[in-house]
């Protein structure tokens, strides 16, 4: 059986009709698999394909192989332009590029078609090619087992694509920890006190670990991180974030619960009960199953008032 596409531009109408499609699947099913699957042509042959179909309406002097290749290298060429233009008027995101790129694939779509029709119909470029069905009863035993191996091979290859494509990615799992100064920056941190006098910082804590995880937030003197099972625990830490700290190697502590992406961050104010010649190691940090899992500190000089 001979199929041509010729007089009809099936080939514009198919281009154009998955462009609409993967808008659709977009707006309704923005987390769908076939987003990626309709957004992969969308991005890498679609452009190119129409372009070219609009510069060389005639089946000369390209052949289908040409015309693939360029289609490709067109695309690769023309996605980044528009990325380009949109950094100028718009925004460069989903919505805008979709958008955009879409309006380019219609638009010489359509001027392919009118380009087409204002040629004779033996020059106007087509596609034909010839379908046969197999007469199996032809085929010996190995050409049989070749067959059904490559079929099988397909289905599994499709299979395994499609659980990729829907499979959530789980990305890096870990846990933000750190301490800011009262400004809300990285930096003015307390670094000289009277004995009793508050310092102010900021804790927080976020968790990106893709599960619901439990924490103790510990603060202390001195290196308790190192071997906190041995160093005296003064008692949670007030709801007040209060925090009184006689001694070294002493430490408080409260429990904290994060889901994925919970923030947690709080005003610490703390206190240091006894004056020292050398300077004091403020230390937080969190415990994770009962083993140190972050931790950060600042040096603070103590003297008597």
């Amino acid at each position: 059986m001979k199929i041509e596409i010729r007089d009809n531009p099936w080939d514009l109408i198919f281009v154009s009709g998955i462009t609409a499609l993967l808008i659709l699947f977009i707006a309704i099913m923005p987390d769908s698999a076939f987003r990626t699957i309709l957004g992969l042509p969308f991005i890498l042959f679609f452009p190119g394909y129409v372009l070219i179909s609009f510069l060389f309406p005639e089946k000369e002097p390209l052949d289908h192989i040409e015309r693939i290749a360029l289609s490709f290298g067109l695309s690769i060429a023309i996605t980044p332009l528009i990325g380009l233009l949109l950094n100028y008027v718009w925004e460069i995101s989903l919505t805008p590029i979709l958008y955009s790129q879409s309006l380019f694939i219609f638009t010489f779509s359509i001027l392919a078609y009118l380009r087409r029709n204002s040629i004779p119909r033996e020059e106007k470029f087509g596609i034909e090619f010839e379908v046969n069905t197999p007469d199996w009863e032809d085929y010996d035993t190995i050409d049989k087992a070749l067959v059904v191996a490559t079929i099988g091979l397909l289905v599994v290859s499709g299979a395994l694509g499609y659980h990729i494509a829907t499979t959530p990615r789980t990305g890096e799992r870990f846990t933000e920890f750190g301490i800011l100064g009262p400004g809300g920056m990285a930096d003015d941190y307390p670094s000289e006190l009277m004995v009793n006098e508050t310092g102010t910082v900021i804790v927080m804590a976020i968790n990106r670990e893709h599960e619901t995880v439990n924490y103790t937030l510990c603060i202390g003197l001195g290196d308790v991180e190192r071997n906190y099972e041995n160093m005296e625990r003064l008692g949670e830490i007030p709801q007040d974030h209060n925090v009184s700290l006689p001694r070294n190697n002493t430490y408080r502590h409260t429990e904290l619960t994060l889901d994925h992406e919970e923030e947690w961050n709080r005003w610490i104010n703390f206190s240091i009960e006894q004056s020292s010649d050398d300077p004091y190691k403020v230390s937080f940090f969190l415990l994770r199953d009962q083993e140190v899992y972050r931790s950060t500190h600042i040096w603070v000089d103590v003297r008597e008032g």
